[in-house]
């Protein structure tokens, strides 16, 4: 397109060279002096009406003409935006922790409220509470069950992103427990200002804390297992206090202490008997001081997770290796699972495993060799050099052939297999992990193994398959065709600083081996344990005779919490399934059960789920206004105090880095798209028309 210019505030856009508009007047011209200059029929009507009918003709063709060209025109116009001003307000429990308690209640939620309407005029002010993450407005209930303040401006700079944002009024303890260090994420726009209001109080107070509970997760019935609870004070120099642990009501251990400074920090030790299968809820409880500040902190609740034992794996290997290591670590990370490793003509029992994993099979065990050929159990082979693929060969495990060789083949996903859900991080890391050494020869494969991933050599993915699963009898089997995962794992370790891919990788693979198939038609899908901030969401699932997907009826979820109150909840139909928001609940273990009735039958799950208590808001009342300050000053904002709000307003009307912002936007428009203009061209034709029939022309 060719633009040209007729002003400032607009100009034309042309589909063809602007020389056609000549050549319309020309064609418009031509077509009414063509038309009225012998017409008979008007040869008794003055020129003065004739020239008026030519010029009606003339304008109506000469817009038509105009219109056929697709003239567009581009509108400047200018918008103005004033800059954004954001007021967050600190809504965590820790505010309430000083002694200007009710203030913040009451006269300085007033004030917030006045300050943000002052500054209308010049800013567009957008409000926030904060804890853990930004909600609009200020409700100011203090509920907040933790405090991250990084989410604050990482929430404002995403959501706010090209726009003119002036500045953020903080308003907080500074006190932070869960996210990163904030001047990390001022540091991603370190030239906004950042004005910070302190609240709370940084002095000391006569405190004592349970700080944390340090247990297992789950223990076994019937066996001992520590606990450690932290207790810290302040100004309590020389006190004696029990800390006590209670199951439910009943006091079942009891320690004394006497603290020896100010600020002391002390580690008491208790032995407990898991007597009880299911979620356990202990408390610890640490006896207040006279004139004590706080009794909210006195108290911290934890949960054992009883169970009668463990899954057992067994690794059978030829001998020591480094993947063996590498697989015993995923393995000792998940509380499910407990692991043995054993030389494989050291097998004769294979009765206690849940899961079998052979590292480079070898056929001297005759127990190992009748499991795998019977299919009496899963089994995952990780093959390599040292394999005996003749032998197991003859076993039935997915393929044919034999090889005296190794070759280096590299991982690539196949995304067609969905039975294993492989992170788009773990793929990229084994698509560039180091090689595994596969064992080489002239393979074939059962049509009935489900591939997982494929061999890779250099840039070409071979047809073979690197991992692959399949079934026999009632039992999985999973092949790996290549050793040294291990390399895989410090492969993550680089890349990542962690091993997180791999464990989660094989972990899933363990998993979806070991598992045991449920063939119920009807599923619950739930959590063991959630927190008092995590919203909770159930998926149900039910299955006709042929095992498809079906949600007719309905499905009711009873649930019950220690008290014995009882609730009912109905689940939601999906597309083809069931699901559930109960929200987010107290803390404590709830019993529930699901239920519904399809085809006459009646179907029924029920279990327990653990909501864990979070009390990180009442260890700290000591308010952290250094920090405040710090990010103020490294954002060329300034630190006030509660009572100086009037201050702050002053000093933000008077900045002159925060200003309106003017945008020139564009704005095209066809021509073609004015309906006045095809109004025109109907009155020019219609006004003609009548004039000559006026005149008895026709």
């Amino acid at each position: 397109m060719i633009n040209f210019s007729r002003n400032n505030s607009l100009d034309f856009l042309y589909t063809y060279h602007p020389i056609w508009i000549l050549v319309a007047v020309l064609l418009a011209f031509l077509y009414t002096f063509i038309l009225y200059r012998k017409d008979r029929l008007l040869e008794d009507v003055s020129k003065a009406i004739k020239w008026g009918l030519a010029v009606f003709r003339f304008i109506a063709v000469f817009v038509i003409a105009i219109l056929l060209l697709g003239i567009i025109l581009e509108n400047f116009t200018e918008r103005k935006e004033k800059p954004l001003l954001f007021i967050v307000n600190d809504n965590s429990a820790s505010v309430l922790l000083s002694k200007d308690s009710t203030y913040y209640q009451t006269e300085y939620l007033e004030k917030l409220n006045q300050f943000s309407s002052d500054l209308e005029e010049s800013f567009e002010v957008i409000n926030y509470d904060f804890s853990a993450s930004l909600s609009p407005g200020f409700e100011a209930d203090y509920a907040g069950k933790s405090t991250d303040i990084s989410a604050v401006f990482n929430g404002i700079y995403d959501e706010y992103t090209n726009r003119n944002i002036g500045g953020i009024v903080l308003a907080s303890d500074g006190i932070y427990n869960t996210g990163a260090n904030p001047l990390y994420a001022i540091a991603r726009k370190s030239f906004l200002p950042i004005f910070t209001i302190g609240l709370g109080d940084t002095s000391l107070v006569r405190d004592v804390r349970v700080d944390r509970v340090n247990h297992n997760e789950i223990a076994f019935l019937g066996n001992q297992f520590p606990v450690e609870v932290s207790i810290s004070e302040s100004l309590c120099n020389s006190e004696n206090v029990s800390v006590a642990i209670y199951d439910g009501d009943k006091l079942i251990k009891q320690e004394r202490i006497t603290f020896n400074s100010d600020e002391a920090q002390v580690k008491v030790q208790f032995v407990l008997t898991a007597s009880r299968l299911g979620f356990r809820k202990f408390r610890a409880v640490v006896s207040a001081v006279d004139n004590e500040y706080s009794t909210k902190n006195n108290s911290a609740n934890f949960y054992i997770e009883v169970i009668d034992g463990r899954q057992k794996i067994l690794i059978a290997t030829k001998g020591p290796h480094p993947d063996v290591g590498a697989i015993r670590f995923v393995i000792d990370n998940n509380k499910n699972y407990e692991v043995d490793v054993m030389k494989i003509d050291k097998v004769d029992n294979l009765t206690p495993y849940d899961l079998v994993i052979v590292h480079n099979y070898d056929d001297k065990s005759s127990v190992l060799n009748s499991y795998i050929e019977n299919g009496e159990g899963p089994v995952l082979f990780i093959l390599g050099g040292q394999s005996n693929m003749k032998a197991l060969e003859k076993l039935k495990v997915g393929f044919t052939g034999t090889s005296s060789d190794v070759e280096e083949v590299g991982f690539a996903h196949n995304p067609n297999y969905k039975e294993i859900l492989v992170s788009s991080a773990s793929i990229q890391v084994f698509s560039n992990a180091p090689p595994l050494q596969a064992p080489f020869g002239n393979y074939k494969f059962s049509d009935a193994v489900e591939i997982l991933a494929y061999q890779r050599v250099g840039s070409i993915t071979l047809d073979k398959p690197l991992i692959y699963f399949s079934q026999k009898q009632e039992s999985r089997y999973g092949v790996i065709m290549g050793e040294g995962i291990w390399r895989w794992r410090l492969y993550d370790q680089l890349k990542n600083k962690n091993t997180d891919n791999f464990s989660d990788f094989f972990g899933k693979i363990i998993t979806y081996l070991a598992v045991k198939e449920n063939k119920d038609p009807f599923k619950v899908h739930l959590k063991n344990e959630y927190t008092e901030n995590e919203a909770i969401l159930i998926k149900a699932e039910l299955y006709n005779k042929s095992f498809d997907l079906v949600n007719e009826p309905e499905v009711s979820f009873k649930f019950s919490n220690e008290d014995g109150d009882e609730f009912e909840s109905f689940f939601v139909k999906t597309a083809n399934a069931y699901q559930l928001d109960l929200g987010k609940l107290k803390q404590g273990v709830y019993s529930w059960t699901a239920s519904t009735v399809f085809q006459d039958q009646r179907y029924s799950k029920s279990g327990t789920f653990l909501v864990r208590e979070i009390k990180i808001e009442y260890l700290n009342s000591v308010a952290n206004h250094r920090l405040l300050r710090t990010i103020s000053a490294n954002s060329a904002g300034s630190f006030y105090f509660p009572t100086e709000i009037e201050e702050l307003k002053t000093a933000i009307n008077n900045r002159d880095d925060m200003v309106t912002v003017v945008y020139q936007e564009k704005e095209f428009d066809d021509l073609i798209d004015y309906k006045w203009l095809f109004f025109l061209i109907v009155v020019l034709f219609s006004v003609e028309w009548f004039i000559r029939k006026f005149n008895g022309a026709y």
